[in-house]
């Protein structure tokens, strides 16, 4: 008798088979929110430093050793790091420390997260006198935002974004937590 119901059986299974592979394709009802943790975040911040740039050929600045602050309060991210400027001419190497704190821009195409509206908040220089570091204080915060600004911040690891695109959602949103920062999602638009 056993036997009889076999096929039966085995066409219930792979009937709730196929109707559980059906729902995987239905709507998605996984997780809508990405969270990367603060240690996360430091260590992608460390990969994409030290940031180097020429200024006009004149000199050229090296930004390192990031560290992070998260400020929630504000949906913004906060770095302290060091920076060297080498000038060409004379090989004067002049150091310093600076503060400063941004925004967040996700890049789709690039699957990044990018630092929008740049803004130098402290910035020390060692070995100046008092007139240098005046003209450092007013030329280099302004100079050293537009630098950054669309600086690459951190890669999204992308199996998680394929795992959301295959299902019709995109980034909506960068939200700023005390422990780290989460990545909204929502989705497409038609279309």
């Amino acid at each position: 008798m056993k036997r009889r119901h076999a096929p039966r059986r085995r066409a219930w299974l792979a009937a709730l088979l196929a109707g559980a592979l059906v729902g995987c394709a239905g709507p998605w009802d996984g997780p809508r929110q990405i969270t990367v943790s603060r240690q996360r975040l430091q260590d992608g911040i460390a990969r994409a430093f030290p940031v180097q740039r020429s200024l006009a050929g004149l000199a050229e600045l090296s930004l390192q050793a990031p560290t992070l602050t998260l400020l929630p309060q504000t949906n913004r991210l906060g770095l302290a790091l060091d920076w060297v400027l080498a000038e060409s001419l004379d090989g004067r190497r002049l150091t310093g420390r600076m503060a400063l704190d941004f925004g967040l821009r996700y890049d789709a195409e690039q699957g990044v997260i990018r630092m929008v509206d740049v803004q130098v908040r402290q910035l020390d220089a060692d070995a100046l006198n008092a007139t240098q570091r005046a003209w450092v204080a007013r030329l280099a915060p302004p100079l050293l935002g537009q630098l950054l600004s669309g600086q690459v911040l951190y890669r999204v690891p992308p199996e998680p974004l394929a795992q959301a695109r295959q299902r019709g959602l995109q980034v909506r949103a960068l939200q700023v937590l005390p422990d780290g920062l989460r990545i909204d999602l929502d989705s497409a638009p038609a279309g």
